[in-house]
């Protein structure tokens, strides 16, 4: 069977994000003959990535085409970016190129899944939620879906779906094959490269599909393996840097000491970023990330009032985040990055002024190492947050909110308005 996998186009609106998912599917199609397109890496010359689409899909001839939506909107942005137009034009691209059959998957699917199958009839299978074992049973069992679970498919006019699938464990799935595309290729985009040491997430935060995505609870890989695969990708691959995608790197404690530890031990020259929660951060702990290789701590505290991080479910208190910055100010040879939200619920005047002060304080103590990130709270389903914005009469529920819609509490709204003017002046 030959298969096609590609990346959804992004536009160049983005730099490209290795495409761990598709690695992912590619280490189950062992029986299969398997190709990887990613239309977000530079093409050489004046190469359009449909020009080099049209020419693999006609030299290739795949059986099952593979699309992986995993994001339909640039969340992060001030000026935000409609991902899903492209993705669109892409599918209409390949099913008058071809006549394999259509299958679109990841996390931007998942979260519209009914929404998408019904705007696109060009798709014949829908993966929902993780799509490894969902995707290789397809190939296997083309022309019997309904024996596949976690799949939306056609019959008879209709739109149906198998029902979820039996969790599984991280450890039953094979690390992803990171040769399908070539790895030195993202090398020079910073963040570029995931490296998964866990999937699921117990924190509820309100505006965050994760739990939904990939489960609440934790499903870990044993840190020997993370660092087998680590150390196999720079002998062979080229690797230098990467970041861990886990939500939260440093919970559990206990796990991501283990690999910290392990990547010490190994001597391995790799620079790293990830994703660090305040309330489990000791000095200890900083300094064995940062002797591992961690070059970059990443935080996402979203508010700055206990008010507002309690509405946001954060589990975290500003004397956390004032705790874990004092931390921060005593390294040295290593980038801090804080995630805020502009006007989230409970937010205040008061509590405003004193993020102001923060960054300010933070910019006098650590220059150009910290910076800051000052987004929008995009409604997504599947999210208490979504919830929120029916009741207060932001969303309708019969809306799908594929389309951006944003939640923004109303009585500080001149707040929002302030942090864009400021976004504006500075050139984001």
């Amino acid at each position: 069977m030959k298969v096609l996998l590609i990346q959804s186009y992004l536009g160049m609106a983005e730099t490209p994000v290795y495409p761990i998912g598709l690695a992912c599917l590619k280490a189950e199609l062992h029986d299969c003959d398997v190709r990887v397109f990613d239309p977000n890496l530079p093409m050489h010359g004046s190469v359009s990535p449909y020009e080099m689409l049209s020419a693999v899909l006609a030299d290739f001839c795949p059986q099952v085409v593979g699309i992986s939506l995993r994001n339909i909107d640039s969340t992060n942005k001030r000026k935000v970016v409609f991902y899903f137009t492209e993705f669109v034009r892409l599918l209409r691209f390949v099913k008058t190129r071809t006549q394999a059959v259509i299958v679109v998957g990841g996390a931007g699917f998942s979260m519209f899944a009914e929404v998408i199958m019904k705007a696109c009839p060009e798709i014949d299978f829908g993966v929902f939620l993780e799509g490894e074992k969902t995707f290789h049973e397809l190939v296997r069992h083309l022309q019997s879906p309904e024996a596949v679970k976690s799949l939306y498919y056609r019959k008879y006019g209709e739109i149906r779906f198998t029902g979820p699938g039996e969790p599984f464990g991280f450890e039953a799935l094979p690390d992803p094959d990171m040769t399908v595309v070539r790895l030195p290729a993202y090398l020079p985009f910073a963040d570029s490269i995931g490296i998964e040491t866990k999937r699921g997430c117990p924190f509820q935060c309100i505006y965050c599909p994760y739990g939904f995505l990939n489960g609440k609870s934790y499903r870990l890989k044993d840190p020997a393996r993370i660092v087998d695969q680590l150390e196999y990708l720079a002998k062979t691959c080229g690797l230098t840097q990467f970041t861990f995608t886990d939500s939260i790197f440093n919970i559990p404690v206990d796990h991501a000491e283990a690999i910290l530890r392990k990547l010490v031990d190994r001597r391995l020259t790799l620079q790293w970023s990830a994703w660090f929660h305040e309330r489990e951060l000791d000095e200890t702990f900083i300094q064995l990330a940062i002797e591992a290789g961690c070059t970059k701590f990443i935080f996402s505290p979203d508010g700055f009032s206990d008010p507002a991080l309690a509405a946001l479910g954060k589990k975290l208190s500003k004397t956390d985040i004032l705790r874990g910055f004092h931390l921060m100010a005593k390294t040295s040879g290593c980038e801090i990055s804080y995630n805020f939200f502009k006007n989230p619920p409970k937010q205040s005047l008061s509590a405003f002024l004193a993020l102001i002060g923060f960054c300010l304080k933070a910019k006098w103590k650590m220059g150009r190492r910290v910076h800051f990130e000052f987004n929008s709270l995009r409604v997504e389903p599947h999210t208490v947050l979504y919830d929120m914005a029916v009741a207060e009469g932001i969303v309708k529920r019969e809306d799908d909110v594929l389309h951006p819609v944003y939640y923004t509490q109303r009585r500080t709204k001149y707040i929002e308005h302030l942090f864009n003017l400021a976004l504006r002046f500075a050139g984001k």
